[in-house]
């Protein structure tokens, strides 16, 4: 059976509502925005009239081919050096796509597949397909725009990619510096990107973190790679799939 977005084209090419290829469909509608404006065009001419869930349920989402549970079993946060409990440690659930498309990207670009994951983990728990690594400022032109849109997941790792060697250049060497790139280098306060009183379960109501001197972030996203993922059966089956030598 073709998939939603396939049955969607099939049927407005039918009916005479869109006469271009389905690549040229499929590259036109490939976010959330872009289907947002089709459903609403449709339901606006009468096309369509239930609600928006429904249309990307019918005819967008393909179901994920299994997902895969991350379970948090650490008694400590590292970055804070507080207890943990079961109401803020991270469980989550990836879908196993997800996965894999990351791995094969980070792959691509050089970065350790896990250090890749774990960023996402921290930014949206890849609930977000569309921009699941939270890259905001760094689409600076239609280039960028067009590949964002294309492949988010592979874009993302590009710019990771550069941030990263722009840390080295600035002569960071353990891997939270590394990693405090993608977040940047600058000062955590209260009122910070909306931010009240505390972050990484630190208080910063009085005195901010300067994030060159102490890179909570980078050490969070260290603190789930090595203590979360690492420990997943799961994800270092497939991690260990790309990553071993394919048999001549």
């Amino acid at each position: 059976m073709a998939d939603g977005n396939r049955l969607l084209y099939e049927q407005l090419n039918k009916d005479g509502l869109y006469t271009k290829s389905y690549e040229e469909f499929s590259k036109q509608f490939s976010t959330p925005e872009k289907l947002y404006t089709l459903y609403t065009a449709m339901k606006t001419d009468g096309f369509y009239t239930k609600p928006m869930e429904e249309f990307k349920k019918k005819y967008w989402e393909t179901p994920p081919e299994s997902t895969i549970p991350i379970q948090d079993t650490r008694e400590r946060d590292l970055v804070s050096d507080t207890v943990l409990t079961d109401k803020n440690r991270m469980h989550s659930e990836i879908d196993t796509n997800t996965v894999k498309k990351v791995i094969e990207k980070a792959k691509e670009y050089d970065i350790d597949p896990y250090t890749a994951l774990a960023i996402g983990i921290q930014e949206t728990g890849f609930k977000r397909t569309d921009n699941p690594f939270s890259v905001f400022g760094l689409v600076k032109n239609t280039e960028d725009m067009s590949q964002m849109d294309d492949d988010p997941i592979g874009f993302s790792m590009k710019k990771l990619s550069e941030k990263m060697a722009m840390a080295k250049k600035l002569g960071k060497k353990t891997d939270e510096d590394i990693i405090q790139a993608w977040n940047g280098y600058g000062k955590l306060g209260a009122n910070t990107e909306g931010i009240k009183n505390t972050a990484y379960g630190i208080d910063i109501s009085k005195k901010p973190i300067d994030m060159n001197k102490n890179p909570v972030y980078g050490k969070r996203v260290k603190d789930i790679r090595d203590n979360i993922l690492k420990k997943n059966p799961e994800i270092v089956k497939i991690v260990n799939s790309f990553l071993s030598p394919v048999p001549k």
